[in-house]
């Protein structure tokens, strides 16, 4: 069994990699990094790993990461890794549509931003230049230079810019498996680390076509938040879901463990994170311990 201060040792080397050399995740050499990390460290604790890859459309390729047998485990803990984009306002947790509509929002925005600062470079270039245009002249190559950096810049942004402040979202969580995985042991319980989850539901449902039918999976979501936790789904140690609020379940597969703030609105629950909870960098160790002691 290992120790507790080696287990806090761990998991603040973890934290440290996590939340800041591995923290971007959204092209597929973040993502590779990533995964190639992340496969270093559970190596140092199982051998059993498996990479699905999967396309996504024909330029794109993802990537699932599994830890045991994902086709006979009775029990499987997920996350996703990917890192999102970011955008205006909270973050609402099983809302698509809040959330696409934050994130365009906040291209559109800072797209048009880009143009009228570009817009207002060229007027004042155009107002101190002597209007010749020598490729040999060492300033306009600069000027040439600073137009493609600009360009690149203004291609990033049209894209969307990635979240930097992700320890929240979704990094405690991954987190939270890598010291599962270091606590339990045995082959009825198994890992995933699935893509694609800032916006949709392919990586889980590439897990889900991969494991039987009665496989109860359940899927982590900003649980180092400093709010409540929330368990949506069945669980049948009920004993041990003492400080966590418990709602019914919206899939008879797939439970949801997560952590986030609650309010009532359009007639039903709303799950919610604000700005400030995303952009905390220190996690909730409360609610970790609480996970661990769940599903150990």
């Amino acid at each position: 069994m290992i120790g507790i201060m080696e287990q806090n040792e761990q998991l603040k080397d973890w934290t440290f990699r996590y939340q800041y050399v591995y923290r971007l995740r959204r092209t597929n050499k973040q993502k590779q990094r990533f995964l190639s990390a992340l496969a270093a460290d559970i190596v140092k604790m199982r051998q059993d790993i498996q990479v699905i890859e999967y396309k996504q459309n024909k330029k794109y390729i993802s990537s699932n990461l599994y830890v045991g047998n994902i086709e006979t485990a009775d029990r499987i803990i997920c996350t996703y890794y990917d890192t999102p984009p970011q955008g205006f306002g909270p973050y609402y947790l099983f809302d698509r549509k809040k959330q696409s509509k934050a994130v365009t929002s906040f291209i559109l925005a800072t797209s048009i931003a880009s143009l009228l600062i570009g817009l207002l470079l060229t007027v004042l270039y155009m107002r101190v230049s002597n209007n010749t245009f020598d490729f040999a002249s060492f300033n306009t190559l600069l000027i040439i230079l600073g137009y493609g950096v600009y360009f690149y810049l203004l291609s990033k942004v049209a894209k969307g810019l990635s979240s930097r402040k992700n320890l929240i979202r979704n990094t405690s969580s991954v987190l939270s498996l890598l010291t599962l995985i270091q606590t339990i042991k045995g082959n009825k319980m198994a890992f995933a680390f699935v893509d694609e989850g800032s916006f949709g539901d392919m990586g889980l449902d590439v897990l889900k076509s991969s494991c039987k039918a009665s496989a109860k999976i359940y899927a982590l979501d900003c649980v180092g938040a400093d709010t409540e936790l929330h368990f949506m789904g069945n669980f049948t140690k009920e004993d041990r879901l003492k400080g966590v609020t418990v709602h019914q379940p919206s899939d008879n597969q797939v439970s949801y463990l997560f952590g986030a703030r609650n309010s009532i609105g359009d007639h039903e629950n709303a799950y919610y994170l604000k700005k400030s909870d995303l952009k905390k960098k220190v996690l909730n160790q409360k609610n970790l311990t609480k996970i661990i002691e769940l599903f150990n």
